[in-house]
């Protein structure tokens, strides 16, 4: 009997370590949510040039914006940085309105993401791809 119970204990230790593991993630996760949304690790505040791609977004004026940058090794993680920020704009309640519009300028690809939350206030996430440079806009409304 005793081995019974202590083969039942060793069993069930993993998956109470698991739980403790999701509780502590989703405390993690909703104490970074409180304060909007998270940005991909390794992705750095771009500070020289962003007015220029601000410049690219026509309704820039009713966000909030900050630009972030990926160079290098980092931006061929494209797919992987948008799909966190899109999680994180659901995480932190905002939907994706339509479809992503994507444009092929000068050689660049920008794409646009809009979102809405419940109370009616939108968000966007606007990407500038260009060879091996990767940079992306984030902002509320005002």
């Amino acid at each position: 009997m005793r081995a019974w119970l202590l083969v039942l204990l060793l069993l069930l230790s993993p998956a109470l370590a698991q739980t403790l593991v999701e509780v502590t993630a989703v405390a993690a996760i909703q104490s970074s949510l409180v304060s909007g949304v998270r940005f991909p690790s390794g992705s750095f505040r771009a500070g020289k040039g962003s007015e220029a791609i601000i410049a690219r977004i026509p309704d820039a004026a009713r966000f909030n914006l900050e630009v972030y940058a990926a160079r290098g090794i980092a931006s061929r993680l494209h797919d992987a940085f948008v799909m966190q920020l899109m999680t994180s704009f659901a995480s932190a309640g905002y939907l994706q309105e339509g479809w992503p519009q994507t444009q092929q300028v000068g050689g660049e690809t920008r794409t646009r993401y809009d979102f809405r939350d419940d109370s009616g206030r939108a968000a966007l996430l606007f990407i500038v791809r260009k060879g091996d440079e990767l940079v992306f806009v984030v902002g509320r409304q005002r």
